[in-house]
């Protein structure tokens, strides 16, 4: 029985992020939150995404440092955070500590010069909670902290896109 549950909202999360990847920033039917946690970047300083809800749209990037994906996308999301992160926008990375290290993490993110905070998921509980699918996995919420864009890309963002994001 408990297993039946768990492979019915597996089956349930699927169903509404593959329909968030037809819609993505868009409002849907159902509305999914973004899930706080809190820890450390790499470099020791404190991250809590909870302190975000209500003052800033948040993106959350998923990756590994064994994931050629992740790596292509570095550019993309420092562009992003290059143009938006001063402007209000919080941009956090979290390794998801799956057949990887701190070490290599650390490393992987210098070397890809990523600007944003990163943190190493080392129990994989972070991306447990938002049912990741594979990696790199982008997390887009508005500033209410409602989910807008889940997906394994990173999404272009324009200008009104943004300032949608940004909205009370």
């Amino acid at each position: 029985m408990r297993i039946m549950r768990k492979t019915l909202l597996i089956l349930a999360s699927a169903i509404f992020f593959v329909a968030a990847l037809f819609a993505p920033l868009m409002a849907s039917d159902q509305e999914a939150m973004l899930i706080p946690f809190k820890g450390y970047d790499l470099e020791g300083k404190p991250i809590d995404v909870e302190k975000n809800i209500g003052n800033k749209a948040v993106m959350l990037i998923f990756w590994a440092s064994w994931c050629p994906s992740c790596r292509t996308e570095v550019p993309k999301l420092k562009k992003l955070a290059e143009k938006y992160g001063s402007r209000g926008m919080e941009f956090i990375g979290v390794n998801v500590g799956y057949n990887d290290t701190y070490k290599r993490a650390k490393a992987f993110a210098e070397k890809t010069g990523m600007t944003y905070p990163n943190l190493f998921d080392a129990t994989g509980a972070i991306g447990e909670q938002y049912a990741l699918q594979g990696v790199p996995t982008v997390v887009i919420a508005d500033k209410k902290g409602l989910i807008r864009y889940y997906g394994h890309a990173t999404p272009d963002i324009s200008e009104e896109v943004f300032q949608q994001l940004m909205a009370n």
